[in-house]
Formats: structure tokens, C-alpha cells, sequence
């Protein structure tokens, strides 16, 4: 992973935020990592750096469940956005929902990679940090 490339993390959990930050560190990851306790802070951010011509994250791990702006509705909010970029964001769905409509609804966002559930596995991240 290059070293501008920047990771987004979306979730109104600090405690997982700050941990996966830790992990992070662990796995020797020195990107920026931009986090934000609900879409519609990350949403704002993105459009900013956008608007300013600069380096948006390369990925987006993203809760479905979070206040003000959810996951869902981020999506549709980044789809805008997304169209009017040449730069390849991959998002996953990081959330401890494991019901099948989560899954499935999932699957109609062609932004999203993978869907994964609380906790994610070290073993996971490194392969989402070195694809």
C-alpha cells in the first residue's frame, strides 16, 4: 500500500475505532487513517478533500447502524459522489449485524467489496490493507 493512500474508518463504536487503529500500528500500516462516528461527518470530509483535490482514502470500512447518517444512506450519498471520481474506493461493510437482509442488501451496492462482521481478523485486515 502506497504511503498517501488514506483508510477511512466510519463507525459510532470509539472503543472499535480506537482498536482498529491499534491494529493498525500493529500490522506496521503508516497511513492516514481518517475516522468518524457517523456518514454524514465522513461525507462532509470526503467532499472537502474532493473539493480541494485531494488524495481520498482508498478504503472505507463502513457500519451499517450509527446515528445521523447510517450506513445505508452513506452509500447512497457516496454513489454521487463516487460518479464524479476516477479514483478507486473500495468500501466494506464492517458491522456486527449478521442478519441475512443486511447481507443481501449489501450485495445491490456495487461499491462494496466484501461484507464483514465484528471482529474482524488480523489475518482480514492485512489482506484488505495489501490488496
Amino acid at each position: 500500500m502506497k504511503t498517501t493512500d488514506k483508510i477511512c474508518l466510519i463507525d459510532d463504536d470509539e472503543i472499535y475505532i480506537f482498536l482498529m487503529k491499534k491494529s493498525f500500528v500493529a500490522m506496521g500500516v503508516n497511513n492516514e487513517v481518517l475516522s468518524f462516528l457517523n456518514g454524514a461527518d465522513a461525507m462532509e470530509e470526503l467532499i472537502k478533500l474532493k473539493n480541494n483535490d485531494e488524495i481520498l482514502p482508498s478504503i472505507i470500512l463502513l457500519d451499517i447502524n450509527m446515528p445521523i447518517m447510517d450506513g445505508w444512506e452513506f452509500l447512497k450519498e457516496f454513489r454521487k459522489l463516487h460518479s464524479n471520481i476516477s479514483q478507486k474506493i473500495k468500501v466494506y461493510i464492517v458491522s456486527s449485524s449478521i442478519a441475512n437482509e443486511d447481507i443481501e442488501k449489501s450485495k445491490t451496492f456495487p461499491e462494496i467489496v466484501d461484507y464483514l462482521t465484528k471482529p474482524v481478523e488480523l489475518d482480514t485486515l492485512v489482506s484488505i490493507i495489501n490488496e
